[in-house]
């Protein structure tokens, strides 16, 4: 039997630090077991493999999509990921400014 992994614990976990996955959550308003949802798409894993970690059925993880993708305005992985990664973005850009200082993207 393969071993399940809570969130901060998962196999490649690092392309996103905890603390980030945490930050995410509360902008994009996800409730925790659809950040695993997310989290086990940002890393590609099939519907199977995302409902085997989380002890849930594959049918449980296509009706968290459904519900993450209404609630995030979107309709597909890649626009999931797009949107992930832009928050993250921005999240940083937001993090990293200095008091009075005024920073351009380039």
């Amino acid at each position: 039997m393969a071993p399940r992994y809570s969130p901060s614990c998962r196999p490649g976990s690092a392309l996103l630090p905890g603390d980030v996955w945490t930050r995410l959550r509360d902008s994009l308003r996800l409730s925790d077991r659809e950040l695993q949802i997310v989290q086990g798409i940002f890393e590609d894993e099939k519907q199977e493999s995302i409902a085997f970690n989380l002890g849930i059925s594959p049918h449980s993880v296509n009706t968290y999509i459904q519900r993450i993708y209404s609630k995030l305005n979107i309709g597909s992985r890649p626009q999931l990921i797009l949107r992930v990664m832009s928050e993250y973005l921005a999240s940083v850009a937001t993090c990293e400014q200095v008091p009075g200082e005024t920073r351009q993207l380039r």
